[in-house]
């Protein structure tokens, strides 16, 4: 990060409009995505979630990949040939559902580095603070931020809950860090 711009950005010009799509994830997901992110120590990491999407939008997640990243106590760097090699991995169909990354304190509104790293404004991104160390109910405390009207949207929430469910369902977890 070279600026204090990197990390503040101007609120949403529009007010956020709620979708009825739900991303499903399994709880065994989320178990294995906390201790992803636990397992990078004191530095920042990202993950995805992947799996299918129906075509109102509703997703199930299957899949999580931690790829092989550049991680620092402040941010974390996936190249183009990191990501490819996850994305092959994948069944047909299959699309990004979220993209997932920690934070070393409590603050989990994208920065202006966060909006400019994300693979895809198709999925959501969601920024657990604390490295992944929570001890709250999911999503509480937990960034989920949705693109829309040209601009990256932190739920509350209220509607992350409504957004990001968990359910049962079939998983994979790979860790190629």
């Amino acid at each position: 990060m070279d600026a204090e711009d990197d990390l503040f950005r101007p609120p949403p010009k529009r007010p956020y409009q709620p979708v009825e799509a739900q991303l499903r994830i399994p709880a065994e997901g989320l178990r294995a995505t906390l201790a992803l992110l636990q397992r990078a120590g004191q530095l920042e990491s990202g993950l995805f979630w992947y799996g299918p999407r129906d075509a109102v939008g509703n997703g199930q997640v299957q899949y999580i990949a931690a790829p092989r990243q550049r991680m620092s106590w402040g941010n974390y760097h996936v190249s183009p040939a990191a990501l490819a090699e996850i994305v092959h991995r994948l069944p047909d169909g299959w699309k990004p559902l979220a993209q997932v990354h920690s934070r070393p304190g409590q603050r989990v509104e994208h920065s202006n580095y966060d909006d400019k790293m994300l693979s895809s404004r198709r999925a959501l991104s969601l920024v657990f603070p604390f490295y992944g160390r929570t001890n709250t109910v999911f999503p509480q405390g937990v960034g989920i931020h949705e693109w829309q009207i040209d601009c990256w949207y932190l739920l509350d929430d209220n509607l992350a809950a409504r957004r990001v469910i968990v359910a049962e369902g079939p998983l994979t977890v790979e860790d190629l860090r």
